[in-house]
């Protein structure tokens, strides 16, 4: 894909934006730099391998609970499955949204680095509800 120079992109910004929703993405260059702008719907496709499942048990109180198989450090409880599923989302956009604010801090951390695609693909999504079901129950 050839790259855009940055003063291309400056001079034409409404044409660049309406390209990549529109079109296709396109790769921007300035001096060393790269970066590849893409419409959310087309980062969306590019993310969908990226599967969030959870698995879960039954209390002897009769409450779900259960944790993030990629992220395990995600865990909620409700008492049903579809309340934990619904926990479980608003831990998801609590922890993706710090995620996002210490970006570098916790890309470059071995144990969180992976979470990267996950924290992108979560915060693309319009509401919570969009989150839980793009949970699925880990087989």
């Amino acid at each position: 894909m050839q790259a855009l120079q940055s003063t291309q992109v400056r001079k034409n910004m409404g044409g660049f934006i309406d390209n990549v929703v529109r079109e296709k993405p396109q790769v921007v260059r300035r001096n060393r730099d790269v970066i590849v702008a893409t419409s959310q719907k087309d980062m969306l496709f590019f993310l969908k391998p990226y599967e969030l499942h959870f698995e879960y048990e039954i209390d002897e109180d009769g409450r779900y609970a259960g944790s993030i198989k990629e992220i395990e450090f995600i865990v909620g409880d409700g008492a049903s499955l579809e309340e934990l599923r619904l926990e479980l989302a608003y831990q998801l956009l609590d922890y993706a949204q710090e995620y996002n604010e210490n970006y570098p801090e916790y890309f470059n951390a071995p144990n969180t680095k992976n979470h990267a695609p996950f924290v992108i693909r979560l915060l693309l999504e319009d509401d919570i509800q969009s989150i839980a079901k793009f949970l699925k129950i880990k087989a």
